[in-house]
């Protein structure tokens, strides 16, 4: 997903999107993000990667179930077409500097997915003042996807030191690390003819 997907809460129009603050999917989308830094004094603290990791595979999947009950019943809104993907966002980061600080990471990954979303961002506070919903891709879907199955194999392999679920999360992080790219390219244009337009 994009920085500004409206797409990750059901692929609704700006039109049509409310101005809602107090519904279900919001509320998952808060616990998600008090959960992240639970995540990291996990793995940090008192190194339980078990607990971390099961957390982590909660975060992500809460994902799918806050845009599931967005569009279920019809509680889409503009705070959580911004507010979702920003989330992931926070959770890919958090979760690679946790992982950096732990040593399971080394420093280039997170330099590059870093450096990709402060150009996003910086490119949508240049071009528009603000982060706005923007449709979502199926080329950023499959990145944030790789990305967090990515990581955490990740952090399970350094829990278990399994040599097949490394090679696996490699594969799928530098996967994901591509088409990070390619979609936050494929954003790029597609704000800068909403721009132009």
């Amino acid at each position: 997903m994009g920085l500004f997907d409206a797409g990750a809460r059901g692929d609704s129009s700006e039109a049509e999107l409310r101005d809602r603050v107090a519904t279900v999917p919001n509320a998952i989308t808060a616990v998600r993000l008090a959960g992240i830094p639970v995540f990291a004094w996990l793995v940090l603290g008192p190194g339980a990667y078990g607990m971390a990791l099961a957390l982590l595979v909660a975060i992500a999947a809460s994902d799918w179930v806050d845009g599931y009950v967005a569009r279920r019943f019809d509680q889409a809104s503009r705070l959580g077409a911004v507010l979702d993907p920003l989330v992931d966002r926070i959770l890919i980061v958090v979760a690679l500097l946790t992982l950096l600080a732990a040593g399971v990471v080394p420093p280039a990954l997170v330099i590059l997915l870093v450096t990709r979303d402060v150009l996003v961002v910086g490119g949508a506070l240049v071009l528009f003042g603000g982060l706005a919903p923007m449709p979502v891709n199926r080329t950023g879907k499959a990145a944030t996807a790789a990305l967090f199955a990515g990581i955490a194999l990740l952090l399970a392999a350094a829990w278990r030191e399994a040599a097949v679920v490394s090679t696996l999360a490699w594969t799928l992080t530098v996967a994901g690390t591509v088409a990070y790219y390619v979609a936050g390219l494929l954003y790029a244009r597609k704000a800068w003819e909403l721009r132009r337009g």
